[in-house]
């Protein structure tokens, strides 16, 4: 049982004899070094998982919701959304997640979690604040409006998680014309290895808490890669 600071310190004030009970809360109540020896281990899963879509762009270029890429029955007709203009519909082949958890981690006294944070460009806000370009965990809300999360309770030591990959991509008027969810398009911009693959850059973290306070791990800088159009070719994961 852990106790606060000042309580503690009541056990050993002069002429005290500390109990072995009170010495056992003392030891309880620091973190200790292996709790803090922690981490992820990442890598891309051995089979493919292939999903039916329809893909919508927004009539309205600045709408709030830009896109919808909305999952249906194989060869289901797409439906006429107000306000949007259906692009095309197809399958997407895309590999999972494998999570491995590294360190001194008990899954009930940690309650750890998989967090996620996602690259965003530098952007003005309606204040006039410039908020600079980097990784950011999306609000729960933001993300579910997505079809994305940003945490994962984490249930065993080794988990599969499907991302859902495609929602971090906004459709073009191609597969190859798809581009980071939210990104401004600029030419050449978040293209990855000689085929011009659209990517998304994401940091991965573990996330412990001890004592009502959460700790993190160490990042993993990876990428969610775009397959190049052909059916076959599944988006995948590229680790930094």
């Amino acid at each position: 049982m852990r106790e606060q600071r000042e309580a503690l310190k009541t056990y050993f004030e002069n002429g005290d004899r500390p109990t072995q009970t009170q010495f056992a809360q003392l030891i309880d109540s620091y973190v200790h070094l292996n709790e803090l020896n922690f981490g992820l281990k990442l890598r891309s899963s051995g089979t493919l998982k292939a999903k039916f879509y329809h893909f919508y762009d927004a009539n309205e270029p600045f709408s709030a919701e830009a896109h919808k890429t909305i999952e249906a029955p194989a060869g289901s007709k797409a439906e006429v959304i107000p306000g949007y203009t259906h692009l095309f519909s197809r399958i997407i082949q895309y590999k999972e997640l494998v999570c491995e958890i590294e360190g001194a981690v008990d899954l009930v006294k940690h309650q750890p979690k998989i967090i996620i944070e996602r690259y965003k460009q530098k952007k003005k806000l309606a204040s006039g604040y410039i908020k600079p370009a980097g990784f950011y965990k999306e609000l729960t809300f933001d993300a579910a409006l997505w079809n994305r999360k940003s945490e994962y309770d984490v249930t065993s030591r080794e988990m599969t998680l499907d991302l859902g990959p495609v929602h971090y991509f906004k459709p073009g008027a191609s597969f190859r014309d798809f581009r980071p969810s939210g990104s401004i398009r600029r030419s050449g911009s978040f293209k990855y290895s000689r085929h011009g693959k659209s990517y998304v850059p994401i940091q991965m973290k573990l996330q412990i808490t001890i004592d009502n306070t959460n700790y993190t791990s160490h990042p993993i800088d990876l990428k969610i890669v775009m397959g190049s159009g052909e059916e076959t070719d599944a988006i995948n994961f590229a680790f930094d």
